[in-house]
Parts: C-alpha cells; sequence; structure tokens
C-alpha cells in the first residue's frame, strides 16, 4: 500500500469511524458466507457449515481489533484514549496535580529564563548579514599580552593587503562636548571608516551614510546622528539634513540619521549618539590612533589562513624591538568571552534546580502509584500488558510535564526581563531579548524530556506488583513497602546531593562577596559627589588656561552653602580614568627605578576623601606655576622605591616632567582604584603646577549629596555654559557599582540554591510522611509490645537522616569536581574552601533533621489501638 493511500485509508477510519465499522462488519460477514457455501458444496449441511467456518475464523470481534490495530491510526487513537484517561486521573487528584505542576513549572520556568538569555547572547547570530563570517582582530605584544586596539599603521597596511578579508573596517569610541540646537551636553560619540556601515548592512532613515571622499585626510566634516539623538535634540525634525553641529568646538554638518535598531553588540555597551569619519591620518586628538577593527571573510577562506596573511602583513610595521603577532576571532566569540562562563554556571545550576524538581515529582508519583496498586492489578488481571500499563502511566507523566512546560514558559516570559535588567552589568550590548523559535523548542523537548524522565522509573515501579498480595486488603501495604522504599532512598539521595552543590556554589560566592565587601579602599566615600568636566581643547589649548578654569568652578562650589570642602583628580578612586608613567628617575641613582600610577589634583584632595597624610604636608594654593614642582606619593611608593630610607626631600623624575625634578613633600595612605587590585605605587602632583583638560570633582556635603548636583550644574555653567558637566554619581553609588557583577552572580545562584533547599526539604518531608503512613501499622505493633516514644522518633529519624547525610557526602564529593569551574568568579577564597564545605553541609544536615523530625514526632503520637486496626 502507497504512503498516500495509507495516509487517507487512516484519515477515512479517525473521521469516519461508523462507516468504516459497517464496511468491515459487511466485509466480514460476506467472507463467512462464502466459506459457509464452499463447506456446503463439499457435502456439509447448511448449520453444520457454518459452524465449521466460525470455528475456523473464530471471534469476528478479535478478528476485527486485529484489523484495527495494524493500521498507524490504531495507535493515535490509543494515545489519544491514553491522553483523555489520564486528564481525567489528574482532574480526580486537583491537589497532587496542582503540587506536582508548580514544581516542575518553577524548574522548568527558571531554566527556560535562563536559557532565553543564553539563546541570545550564546546562540543567536549577531544581527547582520552573514554574522559568521564577521571576525574580530587584536594584536599580541609580547610582555604585555592582549591588545583589543589596533594601531593606525598596520590597519592601513591590511585594509590595501589584504586579500582573505573583504573588507576590513574600523571604529572607536570617543566623547565630546556637544553644542549647538540646544543645551550642552556630553555625548558618546563613534568614530568609523566607509566600510563599516557596508560592512554590517546598515540603511539610513534619514539622508545617507559616509562617502570615501570623507574618510580622507582633509575631507569635508560630517557627522551622522542617531535616531535617539536625532527625536531627542531636534524633534525628529526632517529638516535637520545640512544642518550643522558643534564637537569640542569642530563644525560638522549632518548627512544621515541611523536607524533606532542599529547598534554595536560589543562589550562596552555605549550609547553611541552619533558618528563621524575615522581618516586615515591623526588629527591630534588622538582618537585615531588606535582603534578596533574587525572584517568580513571571503568565501571560501578559513579563520587560521586569513590570521596568517594579516600575521604576514603586519610584520613590516612592528617597530625594531618588539614582537607582535595577530589574533582573529569570530566576532561574537569576541563579543561574548566576558559573559560565556557565567551564564553556562548559571545554566547548570537551574539544570541542578530542575533534576531536583524532577525527583520531587518522581517522589510524588511513587506515591500515587501506591494508592493505585489495586486498580493496576485488576486492569493487568483483566489482560492489560505491563506495557500498557507504563505507557499510561507515562502518558500522565507527560500531561503533567506538558502543564508545567507552559506554567513555566509563562514565568519565564514574565520573569525574563526582570532577569535580563538584573543580569545586564554583566551582559555585552544587546538586542531586545526575547522568546524566538529556539527558546520555545527548547521549553517544549525539555517538558517532554521532563516527563519522561521523571515518570519512567515510578511507572515500571508501579507495574511490578504482585498480583496475589496486591488483591489482598492486607498485603498491600507492605508489598508497597518493600518494593518501592529503595527507590525513594535513592531518589532522596540524589536531590540532597543536588541541593549540596547549588548551596557550595552559592557559599562560595557569598564568601568571596564579603571579602570584597571587607576590603579597605583607602578613603571614605561618605557623602561625596563626584562629576566630571572635560574641556574643549579649542578653546583651553594651555595648561595655564585649563587650571584656571578648574580654580574657579572649584572656588565657586566651595561657596555653596552646605559644601564642607571640595577638590579635583585626573584620576580617582573607582574612576573609569587611570594613568601611569614609566622609567622613574631618582636623583643620586644611575638606574631607573620603575613606573607608579600618576594622578593630577587639587589642595584638599585628601581631606575631602578622607585619605590620611602620613608624613610631610598636603599640596597648597602655593604649589603653582613658578614655584618648584613638588609631589606626594603613597606608602606603596615609599616602600617599594625606599625601603630603607626616607623619601620626604628626595627628588624624582620622568618622561611626564623633563624639564625639573619633583621634590617629594608628603606621603599618604595606600588607595585602591579598582577594589580587588592590589595599591600600586602612586604619584601625585598638583594641578596648579601642571594642568589638564579633564577634572573629576569631589564635592564633600553636609547632607545627600545628591541635593546639591542642580547648584554644581549651576556653578560650572556660570564659568563656561559650553562645558557640560557629566557622570554625576556620589562615591558610594561608584563604590556599589563595583561590586554589582559579584553581587549579580551571588544573588542569582542564592535564588537557585534556595529554592533548591526548599524542593530537597519537601522532597525528604514527603518521603518520610509516606514512610511513616505505610508503617502506621508496624508503629502500632511496636508500641503494643512495649516500645517507648521515644525510640520510634529515633527509628524514623534516622533512617529518613540517614539518606540525607548520604546525600550530603556524595554532594560534598561532586561539589569538589564541580565547584573548580566557579575559579574565576572567586576573590580570596578557594574553590576547595573547608569553612564553606562544612557550614554548608551542617546547613543540609539541620534542615534534613527538621524535615525528618516533624513526620516522626507526629507518628508517635498516633494511639496504639488505632494504629493496630490501621491497613
Amino acid at each position: 500500500m502507497s504512503i498516500l493511500r495509507n495516509l487517507t485509508s487512516g484519515l477515512r477510519t479517525l473521521f469516519h469511524k461508523e462507516e468504516v465499522e459497517q464496511e468491515m462488519d459487511e466485509e466480514l460477514r460476506g467472507f463467512l458466507d462464502a466459506a459457509v457455501k464452499e463447506k456446503m458444496r463439499s457435502g456439509m449441511s447448511q448449520d453444520e457449515a457454518r459452524r465449521a467456518a466460525r470455528v475456523e475464523m473464530g471471534s469476528l470481534d478479535a478478528v476485527k481489533e486485529e484489523i484495527r490495530s495494524a493500521g498507524w491510526e490504531s495507535t493515535l487513537e490509543t494515545l489519544w484514549q491514553d491522553l483523555r484517561y489520564g486528564a481525567r486521573q489528574l482532574k480526580r487528584n486537583p491537589g497532587f496535580t496542582a503540587v506536582a505542576v508548580i514544581t516542575l513549572a518553577l524548574g522548568i520556568g527558571a531554566t527556560t529564563a535562563i536559557f532565553t538569555v543564553v539563546n541570545a547572547v550564546l546562540l543567536r547570530p549577531l544581527p547582520y548579514p552573514h554574522p559568521e563570517e564577521l571576525v574580530y582582530v587584536q594584536e599580541i605584544l609580547e610582555g604585555y599580552g592582549l591588545t583589543p586596539l589596533v594601531g593606525k599603521e598596520e590597519f592601513v597596511a591590511w585594509r590595501n593587503q589584504s586579500r582573505t578579508l573583504s573588507p576590513i573596517a574600523a571604529y572607536m569610541d570617543f566623547a565630546a562636548n556637544l553644542t549647538g540646537g540646544g543645551e550642552p551636553e556630553r555625548v558618546i560619540c563613534g568614530t568609523a571608516t566607509t566600510s563599516f556601515f557596508f560592512i554590517l548592512g546598515v540603511r539610513p532613515v534619514v539622508g545617507r551614510l559616509f562617502l570615501p571622499e570623507e574618510d580622507r585626510p582633509g575631507g569635508p566634516p560630517v557627522v551622522i546622528l542617531s535616531e535617539a539623538l536625532w527625536k531627542r535634540r531636534y524633534g525628529g525634525d526632517l529638516s535637520v539634513l545640512g544642518r550643522g553641529v558643534t564637537l569640542d568646538g569642530k563644525a560638522y554638518t549632518v548627512v544621515g540619521v541611523l536607524p533606532a535598531s542599529f547598534m554595536i553588540p560589543d562589550q562596552f555597551k555605549l550609547d553611541y549618539a552619533l558618528w563621524v569619519p575615522l581618516a586615515e591620518s591623526d588629527t591630534g586628538t588622538g582618537r585615531l590612533r588606535f582603534s578596533r577593527a574587525f572584517g568580513r571573510l571571503k568565501p571560501g577562506v578559513t579563520l587560521a589562513t586569513a590570521r596568517t596573511e594579516l600575521d604576514t602583513i603586519l610584520q613590516p610595521t612592528v617597530r625594531k624591538g618588539l614582537k607582535m603577532s595577530v589574533v582573529l576571532s569570530p566576532w561574537q566569540e569576541q563579543i561574548t568571552e566576558k559573559s560565556r562562563l557565567s551564564l553556562l554556571l548559571f545554566l547548570g545550576a537551574v539544570g541542578f534546580l530542575l533534576l531536583i524538581a524532577c525527583v520531587n515529582v518522581a517522589n510524588l508519583l511513587l506515591s500515587r502509584a501506591a494508592t493505585r496498586q489495586k486498580e493496576i492489578a485488576v486492569r493487568l488481571t483483566v489482560g492489560a500488558g505491563r506495557a500498557r500499563i507504563v505507557r499510561q502511566l507515562l502518558t500522565e507523566s507527560a500531561l503533567l510535564a506538558l502543564l508545567g512546560g507552559l506554567i513555566g514558559l509563562a514565568l519565564a516570559h514574565w520573569g525574563k526581563d526582570l532577569l535580563v535588567t538584573f543580569m545586564s552589568p554583566n551582559l555585552p550590548a544587546l538586542e531586545p531579548i526575547g522568546l524566538d523559535y529556539r527558546v520555545l523548542g527548547f521549553s517544549l523537548a525539555l517538558a517532554l524530556v521532563t516527563g519522561f524522565a521523571f515518570g519512567l522509573a515510578p511507572a515500571f515501579q508501579a507495574s511490578r506488583v504482585s498480583l496475589n498480595e496486591v488483591l489482598k486488603e492486607a498485603g498491600r501495604g507492605g508489598a508497597e513497602l518493600r518494593s518501592g522504599m529503595l527507590f525513594r532512598s535513592l531518589l532522596l539521595i540524589s536531590e540532597t546531593a543536588l541541593a549540596m552543590v547549588l548551596l557550595v556554589g552559592a557559599g562560595l560566592l557569598f564568601r568571596s562577596f564579603m571579602r570584597v565587601l571587607g576590603i579597605d579602599l583607602g578613603f571614605k566615600p561618605e557623602r561625596t559627589l563626584c562629576l566630571t568636566v572635560d574641556l574643549t581643547l579649542s578653546k583651553y589649548p594651555t595648561p595655564n588656561q585649563q587650571a584656571r578654569f578648574f580654580e574657579q568652578v572649584i572656588d565657586g562650589i566651595k561657596s555653596l552653602e552646605g559644601v564642607r570642602s571640595v577638590a579635583g583628580s585626573g584620576m580617582p578612586p573607582l574612576g573609569n580614568r587611570s594613568g601611569t608613567i614609566t622609567g622613574l628617575a631618582v636623583e643620586g641613582r644611575s638606574e631607573e627605578i620603575g613606573g607608579a600610577s600618576f594622578a593630577i589634583i587639587s589642595p584638599d584632595y585628601f581631606h575631602t576623601i578622607g585619605i590620611p597624610v602620613k608624613q610631610g604636608r598636603d599640596f597648597s594654593d602655593r604649589d603653582r606655576e613658578g614655584s618648584p614642582s613638588v609631589a606626594i606619593v603613597n606608602e606603596t611608593f615609599a616602600r617599594r622605591y625606599f625601603p630603607n630610607e626616607i623619601c620626604l626631600g628626595r627628588r624624582v623624575s620622568s618622561w611626564v616632567h623633563k624639564k625639573d625634578w619633583l621634590t617629594i613633600v608628603g606621603m599618604v595612605g595606600d588607595t585602591r582604584h579598582r577594589v580587588e587590585k592590589e595599591p600600586d605605587p602612586q604619584i601625585y602632583v598638583p594641578y596648579l603646577q601642571d594642568g589638564q583638560p579633564y577634572m573629576t570633582l569631589l564635592v564633600h556635603t553636609a547632607g545627600n549629596p545628591r541635593l546639591w548636583e542642580g547648584a554644581v550644574r549651576r556653578q560650572v555653567a556660570s564659568v563656561d555654559k559650553d562645558q557640560p558637566p557629566h557622570d554625576f554619581a556620589t562615591l558610594e553609588q561608584l563604590q556599589a557599582a563595583s561590586h554589582t557583577p559579584r553581587r549579580v552572580n551571588l544573588l542569582l545562584l542564592s535564588a537557585f540554591a534556595g529554592l533548591g533547599l526548599i524542593l530537597a526539604t519537601v522532597g525528604i518531608y514527603g518521603v518520610v510522611s509516606y514512610s511513616v503512613s505505610q508503617r502506621t501499622h508496624e508503629m502500632g505493633i511496636r508500641m503494643a509490645l512495649g516500645a517507648e516514644r521515644s525510640d520510634l522518633l529515633k527509628l524514623i529519624v534516622s533512617q529518613g537522616l540517614g539518606s540525607a547525610l548520604i546525600g550530603t557526602g556524595i554532594g560534598i564529593v561532586a561539589s569538589l569536581a564541580v565547584t573548580r569551574f566557579l575559579q574565576t568568579l572567586l576573590y580570596g577564597v578557594k574553590p576547595t574552601d573547608p569553612v564553606t564545605f562544612c557550614a554548608v553541609g551542617l546547613l543540609l544536615s539541620g534542615v534534613a533533621l527538621l524535615a525528618c523530625y516533624i513526620p516522626a514526632r507526629r507518628a508517635t503520637k498516633v494511639d496504639p489501638m488505632v494504629a493496630l486496626r490501621y491497613e
């Protein structure tokens, strides 16, 4: 029979059942009549012939059943019957169904929510044409490691000579003061080659993109706006094309507007307000010397081939004495590398949580199967096969899993935005995360696999009943107890072990986080407002002009009521800027001493943020141009470079100060510019002697520092309204933000571990409670024979707690193998930290003891006479 004919026949059987049954009856009667006539021709009477024909054919109903079972539609019909029967069974037990579905929904929902993020970050292709061809170019400089930026010279060489990348592009971010068309503001800008937009397949919503002649030295100064800036600053006016904007004092002409959907999904999560061409030559701003580079592989070119070619082109551009090579990686892999480990760890954690949920539901199914043993025995007695029983029970498990999956999917859809917002500090810039076909397919597959996983063992256990014992009322309890309790103990052990692994992971992150919180930063962040001002170089080109501007601003803020002190620093603690100097020399020594962090500060800086002056003096207003050049160092600098001598009065110099020597006039305490990084040698110089075009101002106030934000803005504007202050925050906010990635990891893993502990506790309680209910008759006999209630309490608790302790031990061993993957997320704590393992083991054992004690204590209060009559 052809496939089409088989399909047509099956569909007709399903949807025209009465008609097909009638035709089958007529066909069988015709066949029987033909057999009767054939026997009558051989000399039999009509009655004898009919009797013989019926004997040969057997039961007509059996024949019809055999014919029906031969088609695929029979399997489908049987499955439909199983589904309806399973739905009725679940409806009859709403309490059981609700508990099982909610337990599965929590596990499936958490797993689906995490997978939604994993899918968006690690699996979903970048939103550009042929994203698999996009590769990111980096360099390794011997002695310094991987450098994320490439120089102008090598980029031009690759663009002109490469035959494996077509094309190659460069882009970079910079910040600028935007004036014209509204209030001055500090914006993040992008600068890119013409090929940048071509590779990414970007189309402007208004105007055009860059032309090749605009990306050349001396080309026309043009700018492309983001849609957000276009609507916010220009009200979405189409006549914006041709209008002028000013960036850091330089005029640009608007030629286009990018769509809102355009974004760079990189690690930096920068909100690019506008774009300008990246010319080949350096304009003096410094923003063109280095950039990020990526390209598109030509068809048939492998990553290794392209890397070899770029490395060959690179070598002639490398300065003599340096060793440099090219690193080429898929762009998506480079973007997601920092978040990959934590996402996979979270996915593994929710996988453990889902397994615990499955174990709990398996225990529920075992308990329910025990109450249905008589029903199953009757079905086996009347002819049902064990395979048919197993299939029916698995169908019910699948229904539970699908219901849990649907509710879990709803929970994931509701919770994913909250999860993404919570995890965003640890994620790269991304398109909006949604439930696409991968997530829906994953959720469906997860529900089906889950249903099979937790339903298979209980189904087989339930189908292996002793008919003789089960059909006797008195034998049911003992039979079930002997056949099921061992398996229940194994399930209890497994969920306890899984919970132990989750709790150990959360405990290690907690211990690590507390170590980080306990780090002494070396300064006092309380009630201090931070803001940054970046000057327009064309307006303030000299250090004297820059120092004069900041002096006026600081004096104006000092005059505000409630301001206790004001100071400025080019590289403040917890800021996003840092500077170092190398080749330091000490007067009287023949060799250079090394390097140090370098910061230009104002007087009162140490007093404002509470850095103690250990020796010598602070800077004052007298330390300005024309006076002797001075410096202050920190304790690490003094210990490293003047280990057995006093550093005060000694003079140092570097390439930064070639004209004169810096006399060390003070030594201050160490501070940490990064929370988890040990203090570096630090040298401070006064800004009145060494001006710079940017400064972070620190305003120590009498109350909540955010209340002074408006007044501070007005003071800066009173000096120059075209130099907008930006990045307002308190030092306490910056300190909290530095802990955010660790806090996110800790809270997420703790949430999963907490859910796992709750589910494991419920599972232990359920197993012990069920064991008590099944052994009520036994307890009555023990009490009748003289057993004390305390003896029964110890007996029940010891049996349940024994399995939990075995699970805890197995969990400890598993944790030793798993927690090594947490190494990069820990600070000051080893993955095998004994304090964490002991504390978590005691916690889990105590919870297990409580879960065993409650049902055991209830069992000891049963009246012995009632227990003896219990069946």
